[in-house]
């Protein structure tokens, strides 16, 4: 089977505003570019299995379960979560649960005299006072401060200490001097551990409320990194429930959204002691949609208002999705993320220490969740991507062919998506067709209005791979998928010599409506109407 056109099959070559097709001359393979544009950036799973963030223009070459890689191309979306990796950001609120960093990484002690050794390093405010190796407090609602500490603001610190002598009252750790990052109030004794990123820099305080009385010790303070992520650097944190009777949860509240919209909310998890979370999202206080994921089995349950799934990573990390349609009059939806016990109930006692890792959270109004986009303190919008007008009239055989594609297209409810082989006008044009979540089929139209239209239901194309193929030549269409011919058209009179000169992923006359939305694996164009033998090995 000699082609006359390759693109992709583990053949990749990307540049800035181009990728690469081969085409082939006695086997001689020539680069020949398609156009292609995005003007953003993009993440994308590389090679190594990580999340990457690739340039403005850059076609983007997708490896998530695929060792050849596969072109991705999606339609804009905008990432409506700010702060999508920095879980320790007061952004998101913590209830019953805590926010950890990793133990292992925490540099050098920022703290002087922290054992309190000497009546020094310390401001020390109304009814506060240092001795016995100890700091003391008598029913005050003042401060304790050390000055140039080192904080940075935008870090995350372990803190540590203990309280002792407990009689009443209560005290929290405070960290940053204009923008302060509050730690939890705590009323009894014990020896404390807490993850809290800085707001502001330079000091730490320790502020008595309602007029506590107790003595703290043994106070430390140390830089500590996140856990590794997806991406490779360690910016993913751990979730931890507290010790309380009820929820452990994060969440965000008031996130604007259209009226009626399709909404579709991710984000990466990875088990820790606890292996089954619960997302939901709702509107004032009451549950309206969400689903159960395992990040031990990778299976979803009790899916409610909506659809859930579940995509594997590398290292452990599953990234996943729920996605479910807005209230009509809705303009702003709450998002949560919430542990489940031993016995799937969402309230119970938490231990104090098991939890899961988190990642990257992303809302997008639309049917199904794209690429991750990564945010900061604002919404971050991915544009398109768009590859086209690779091919001409030297390289295509216009009278008979093959086009060949194997894809997974996304599923864009009650549109066509194309890729197309034609003159750049609709008067002759040979289109692979992809239409919501299960049809796939072919459309062959010639200049004197001879047509042909083949169509296969239950396709399932943007679940799975698939092999399809389109031959075209005088009264002969047919349309193969995965092995099988799926139907033919002997009317067809087919196209005039040098008529077809481009090959588009969108519709012939690359109507924006009409771009093709998937993931490409390979993409060929045989110079001759192959056997009904060569197709079916073909798209087997």
């Amino acid at each position: 089977m000699a082609n006359t056109l390759k693109f992709g099959a583990g053949q990749w070559a990307t540049k800035e505003g181009s990728t690469l097709a081969y085409n082939d001359e006695n086997d001689n393979y020539k680069p020949l570019p398609f156009d292609f544009t995005r003007a953003s950036n993009a993440t994308v799973v590389n090679k190594a299995g990580l999340i990457e963030t690739v340039g403005n223009g850059i076609p983007r070459i997708d490896f998530l379960g695929n060792t050849q890689g596969a072109l991705k191309l999606e339609p804009q979306r905008t990432n409506l979560i700010t702060y999508s990796e920095d879980f320790p950001n007061t952004y998101w609120t913590k209830g019953g649960a805590s926010i950890q960093g990793d133990p292992s990484t925490a540099g050098s002690e920022l703290i002087v005299n922290g054992d309190f050794a000497t009546d020094s390093d310390w401001i020390k405010g109304t009814g506060w006072s240092i001795s016995g190796g100890s700091l003391n407090g008598s029913s005050t609602t003042t401060s304790v401060t050390q000055l140039n500490t080192g904080l940075v603001a935008g870090k995350m610190y372990q803190v540590v200490y203990t309280i002792s002598n407990y009689v009443s009252g209560s005290v929290r750790i405070e960290l940053g001097s204009a923008n302060v990052s509050v730690g939890t109030t705590r009323s009894a004794n014990g020896t404390y551990t807490e993850y809290i990123e800085a707001l502001g820099d330079e000091q730490l305080i320790f502020d008595g409320i309602s007029a506590f009385t107790g003595s703290i010790d043994n106070v430390s303070v140390k830089e500590v990194q996140g856990f590794t992520s997806p991406d490779g650097t360690t910016n993913a944190y751990k979730l931890v429930e507290g010790t309380n009777n009820g929820e452990h949860i994060i969440y965000k509240i008031s996130i604007g959204v259209t009226s009626g919209a399709t909404l579709s909310y991710s984000f990466f998890a990875k088990k820790g002691e606890r292996n089954v979370i619960q997302t939901y999202n709702y509107v004032g206080g009451g549950f309206q949609n969400g689903a159960d994921f395992d990040l031990s089995t990778g299976v979803v349950s009790n899916q409610y208002g909506g659809l859930g799934s579940m995509t594997e990573l590398d290292n452990g990390w599953w990234r996943c999705d729920f996605t479910s349609l807005a209230l009509v009059g809705q303009t702003g939806t709450n998002v949560a993320i919430r542990t489940l016990d031993n016995s799937s109930s969402n309230s119970y006692q938490g231990d104090g220490t098991s939890g899961f890792y988190i990642y990257g959270a992303q809302l997008e109004e639309g049917s199904y969740a794209t690429s991750y986009i990564p945010t900061q303190g604002s919404t971050v919008t991915r544009l398109a991507d768009v590859c086209n007008n690779g091919a001409n009239d030297q390289v295509i055989n216009s009278t008979e062919g093959v086009l060949y594609a194997e894809i997974k297209a996304l599923n864009e409810t009650g549109g066509n998506r194309y890729i197309s082989l034609s003159d750049g006008t609709d008067s002759n044009r040979i289109l692979l067709r992809f239409q919501d979540t299960d049809k796939v089929g072919c459309f062959v139209r010639s200049a004197s209005g001879s047509f042909a239209e083949i169509t296969k239901t239950s396709a399932s194309i943007s679940s799975n791979f698939l092999k399809v193929a389109v031959k075209w030549k005088t009264n002969d269409v047919a349309l193969w998928v995965n092995g099988v011919e799926i139907g033919v058209d002997s009317s067809f009179t087919t196209f005039n010599a040098n008529v077809l000169n481009r090959l588009n992923l969108t519709g012939a006359t690359t109507t924006t409506s009409q771009y093709f939305y998937g993931n490409v694996k390979d993409l060929k164009v045989y110079n001759t109407a192959l056997t009904d033998s060569e197709l079916q090995a073909l798209t087997s």
